[in-house]
C-alpha cells in the first residue's frame, strides 16, 4: 500500500546540485508512490525572528490540508530507523491520511507549525542546512518505499 507524499519547505532553492538530487530522487519516489515537492516562494525581509516565522508560516499554511498527516522536521524531534519510518507511513496510508514533511528555512519553523504536526522527525542530532535536509529525506523517503514494496535497497 503506498499514497500520497509531499515534501514542503521554503523556496527557491538556491544550490543546483540540491535541484539535482532532488529531481533524481523524485523520479525514484514517483516509480513507487505519488509525490511531490513544493518550494513556496518566501521572500526574507528585515524584520524581527518571530515576523519572519510568521510570514513565513502563513505561506506555508497555504498548502496544508486537513487530510494531511504533517511531519515536521526539527532537530530536536524524534529519531526513527528506516523500517521505522516505512512502517509509519504504511500506518498513515492505511488511516486515509497523506503524508506531508514540512521543512523549515534558515531560522526554522514557527512553533504554530510544530504544535499542528502529529510528529516532529529528526534526520540528525546535527543542525542542518535545510536545503541539505530536503535531499537527506528524499533519499530517506525512497528507501522507506523500497522497504516498504520489498525493493532491494535497504541493507539491514
Amino acid at each position: 500500500m503506498s499514497g500520497k507524499i509531499r515534501v514542503i519547505a521554503p523556496g527557491p532553492l538556491k544550490f543546483s546540485f540540491v535541484k539535482e538530487g532532488l529531481k533524481y530522487y523524485l523520479t525514484k519516489i514517483n516509480s513507487l508512490a505519488k509525490a511531490e515537492f513544493l518550494f513556496p516562494k518566501v521572500r526574507h525581509f528585515s524584520a524581527s525572528k518571530e515576523e519572519r516565522l510568521n510570514r513565513e508560516r502563513k505561506i506555508l499554511e497555504k498548502f496544508l490540508s486537513s487530510k494531511d498527516f504533517l511531519i515536521v522536521l526539527d532537530e530536536r524531534g524524534e529519531h526513527l530507523k528506516s523500517q521505522e519510518l516505512a512502517y509509519l507511513l504504511e500506518k498513515i496510508w492505511q488511516s486515509s491520511y497523506e503524508v506531508c514533511f514540512l521543512v523549515g528555512g534558515p531560522e526554522g519553523l514557527s512553533e504554530e507549525l510544530k504544535i499542528r504536526a502529529y510528529k516532529l522527525l529528526s534526520l540528525s542530532s546535527l543542525t542542518l542546512n535545510h536545503e541539505l535536509v530536503l535531499l537527506i529525506l528524499a533519499e530517506v523517503i525512497y528507501r522507506s518505499l523500497s522497504i516498504i514494496k520489498g525493493i532491494p535497497y535497504h541493507k539491514e
